[in-house]
């Protein structure tokens, strides 16, 4: 990540550290223009930018608009996509590095998520920034297992803060039933029952007292079928588990056995289709230590 300013102001202090697998940049200073420039890693090793002010008032400008970002909110940003914080008075903020690798996320989700504005309230961002704020303010120390278990909580609360509910409108009705509230119905039946290997769009419809050609014609239009939302759930909860630092001992086909995979063989064939990769891989990656970061920022 690259941080410019085109009038650097007395007194400015960067500060720049790993933390597990995260990389973190901390800017101090007077009112001025904070840059992002995509590097070479968004492309090898896609990244999103989380941001903190802990202190001052910026406004968050990029291809998609403008935003007023306040101390405490959060913002998430791709890495690959340039923007800038026009600081208005004294400032400190952290960027917080998340590869994407790292996310239990697709990648229609995570630019969704980059795209949103400044996350002020709702149930996670209380929980995020003062995660936040603590690790970005620790003394560092020798690469740790605790370190990254603090890294893996940071991605996990970036993940709900892709799904959290952003209190959209209703849907038109059908049937005598709101759509949308049916869909939401049906996601989390197949949530709750994701283990079960028996789980099919037949038992779905069933569950949930529809056709199953209606059930299919709800999901028209999402990007997906109803069967393929479901292995696309089981893999995503799958890639979570093996992603938890403290769950390394569990094998690749406990997890397959337990996300309701037929076996090992057809786990790891549709993860790697899904993801570019093994799940031994996935798991490698996630447990990786990012590099020192430098002095990227100033």
């Amino acid at each position: 990540m690259t941080t410019t300013t085109p009038t650097p102001t007395m007194g400015d202090t960067t500060t720049a550290r790993p933390i597990g697998f995260l990389r973190i940049h901390t800017l101090r200073g007077a009112a001025r223009q904070v840059r992002h420039v995509p590097d070479a890693d968004a492309l090898t090793d896609p990244y999103v930018l989380l941001g903190l002010h802990t202190r001052g008032r910026a406004t968050l400008a990029g291809p998609d608009g403008t935003a007023i970002c306040l101390p405490g909110d959060v913002f998430v940003r791709d890495g690959a996509r340039g923007f800038t914080l026009e600081e208005a008075a004294g400032f400190e903020l952290h960027l917080v590095r998340v590869p994407h690798r790292a996310l239990a996320l697709t990648d229609r989700q995570v630019d969704d998520l980059a795209q949103r504005a400044p996350f002020a309230d709702g149930t996670v961002t209380p929980l995020l920034g003062p995660l936040l704020r603590e690790i970005a303010t620790t003394e560092p120390g020798p690469p740790s297992r605790t370190a990254l278990r603090s890294a893996g909580a940071v991605a996990d609360l970036v993940a709900l803060l892709a799904v959290e509910d952003t209190g959209p409108g209703p849907g038109p009705r059908e049937d005598g039933q709101d759509r949308e509230t049916l869909v939401r119905s049906l996601r989390a039946y197949v949530d709750a029952n994701l283990r079960d290997r028996n789980l099919t769009p037949a038992t779905v419809a069933e569950a949930q007292h529809i056709s199953i050609r209606y059930l299919h014609k709800l999901f028209e239009g999402r990007g997906s079928t109803v069967g393929r939302w479901i292995q696309h759930r089981r893999l995503e909860e799958a890639r979570r588990e093996l992603a938890r630092p403290a769950r390394d001992d569990i094998t690749v086909a406990a997890v397959a056995r337990r996300w309701g995979f037929a076996s090992a063989t057809h786990f790891s064939r549709s993860f790697r289709t899904a993801y570019g990769m093994s799940p031994s891989d996935w798991r490698a990656g996630r447990t990786r230590p990012a590099e020192d970061p430098g002095a990227a920022c100033r």
